[in-house]
C-alpha cells in the first residue's frame, strides 16, 4: 500500500485500525458516512494487522487513529477517543477552504 499517495488526494480520510478493535468497528461506519458528504473525500481504512508499517508512517501509536490530509498537508489528527460532532465542525471548515479555493 503506498501511504504516502493517500495523503495527496485532494480530501482524504485515513481511518487507523485493527480487525479486532471494537470502538473502531462501531466508529467506522459513521466516518465513512461522514466522508459521503464532502466533495471529492477518499476514504482510506488501514488495518495494522495487515500493514503494521503503517503506524511508523503515520506516528499512529493508538487506535483508532483518525487522519486527514489535503495534497500531502495534515489537517486532523485524533486518536483513541473521536468526537464526530467535533470531526465534523472541522471538517467544513477545512473543507470549505479547500474547495472555495479552487473556485477563485
Amino acid at each position: 500500500m503506498n501511504f504516502q499517495k493517500l495523503k495527496q488526494d485532494k480530501f482524504s480520510f485515513i481511518y487507523i485500525t485493527t480487525k479486532d478493535c471494537n470502538v473502531c468497528k462501531v466508529l467506522q461506519p459513521k466516518l465513512r458516512d461522514l466522508a459521503k458528504g464532502y466533495k471529492s473525500c477518499v476514504f482510506n481504512l488501514i488495518e495494522l494487522d495487515d500493514h503494521g508499517e503503517a503506524a511508523g508512517f503515520f506516528m499512529a501509536f493508538s487506535i483508532p487513529t483518525f487522519l486527514v490530509y489535503s495534497e500531502g498537508r495534515e489537517l486532523i489528527r485524533t486518536a483513541r477517543h473521536l468526537n464526530i460532532d467535533e470531526i465534523r465542525t472541522k471538517l467544513n471548515r477545512y473543507h470549505q477552504m479547500i474547495f472555495d479555493e479552487d473556485e477563485e
